[in-house]
C-alpha cells in the first residue's frame, strides 16, 4: 500500500454513500458491510445516503457495532416519505439525523433532465421558495443539520442556499453540480456558503462524464477550499466506498494534485461538514 494515501485516508469522510437495502438499484453491499470497510480503513465514518427511506435508524446501530466510526443517518425528500414533509425531516431530526438532502430522484429538474414526468419542485411559480421549504430550513437551523440540494436546478440551489444563509444555516453541500450548473453557478453557490461536491463517481467507466484531468482542472479553477470529494458510490459494479474514497486519493494524487489539497477535500472540509 501507498503510505501517502493511506495517511489521506484515514480520518477521511465520505458525504455520500449508497448501500442495500434499496428497491430502486442493485447495490454491491449491505450497510453492514460497507461501514465494516469503512472502519477497517480507519475512515472518520460517511453519510448512508437513500433516496427512499431515512436512514438514521441504520446509521445508530453501524456506530455502535464500529465505534469510533461516524456513520451519518439522512433523509431525501422524495415521494416515499412525503416530499417536502417538515414532519419527516423532524422525526429525523429528532432521532439524529445529519443530513437533508431535497427531492433527488422525485426532483422536478432531475426528472426533466432525464426525460421523465413531472417531479417536486423547492419554488413556485415565481422562483419564491415554498413554505413548506422554509419550515423545513427552520427545523435544520435549529438542529444544526446539514442542507444539501439534492438533484434541484441550479436557479433553485441558489435560491434555497440563500434562504438558508439568511437564516443563519452554515452547514450546506451544492449535490454533485458538476455538468449541470455553470461554473459561474458553482460560484454564486460558494459564495452562498455552500461547498461544492464532485464524486469520484462521475469518473468511472460506466459514467464517464469527466476525466480525472478534468476534475482536477475544474477543483483548481474553483478552489478546493469551498470543495468535497464523495465517491456516490453503492452500486452493483464499482467496488466498496472506503475502497473508491482510497482510489479517488490515487487518481487525485496522480494527477498532480498536492497531499494537503487532497487532504482537505477528503478530510478537511467533509469533516467540518458533518462535525
Amino acid at each position: 500500500m501507498n503510505p501517502q494515501i493511506e495517511e489521506i485516508l484515514k480520518g477521511s469522510y465520505d458525504l455520500h454513500v449508497h448501500a442495500s437495502p434499496d428497491s430502486g438499484a442493485e447495490r454491491r453491499l449491505d450497510a453492514l458491510d460497507t461501514a465494516r470497510y469503512a472502519y477497517e480503513a480507519e475512515m472518520a465514518g460517511f453519510a448512508l445516503k437513500s433516496h427512499e427511506y431515512p436512514t438514521t435508524p441504520l446509521a445508530y446501530v453501524l456506530n455502535q457495532m464500529y465505534p469510533g466510526l461516524n456513520v451519518a443517518g439522512a433523509i431525501a425528500l422524495n415521494r416515499a416519505v412525503g416530499g417536502l414533509n417538515a414532519r419527516a425531516v423532524e422525526v429525523s431530526a429528532s432521532l439524529g439525523a445529519r443530513v437533508v438532502w431535497m427531492p433527488t430522484f422525485d426532483a422536478h429538474a432531475g426528472r426533466s433532465r432525464a426525460g421523465g414526468d413531472s417531479g417536486i419542485t423547492i419554488t413556485d411559480g415565481d422562483g419564491h421558495l415554498k413554505s413548506e421549504i422554509r419550515d423545513i430550513l427552520d427545523i435544520i437551523k435549529e438542529h444544526d443539520m446539514v442542507l444539501a440540494s439534492g438533484h434541484v436546478s441550479p436557479a433553485e440551489a441558489i435560491t434555497l442556499f440563500r434562504e438558508a444563509r439568511n437564516k443563519g444555516i452554515t452547514r450546506m453541500i451544492a449535490t454533485h453540480p458538476g455538468g449541470i450548473a455553470t461554473m459561474d453557478e458553482h460560484r454564486e453557490m460558494a459564495s452562498l456558503g455552500a461547498y461544492l461536491e464532485h464524486t469520484f463517481l462521475s469518473c468511472m467507466p460506466d459514467r464517464a462524464r469527466l476525466s480525472v484531468p478534468e476534475l482536477v482542472a475544474t477543483l483548481r479553477e474553483l478552489g478546493t477550499e469551498q470543495c468535497v470529494i464523495t465517491t456516490d458510490f453503492g452500486q452493483w459494479m464499482n467496488p466498496p466506498a472506503a475502497e473508491g474514497m482510497r482510489m479517488a486519493i490515487a487518481a487525485l494524487l496522480g494527477a498532480g494534485m498536492e497531499a494537503s489539497e487532497v487532504a482537505t477535500l477528503v478530510k478537511g472540509n467533509p469533516n467540518q461538514l458533518i462535525n
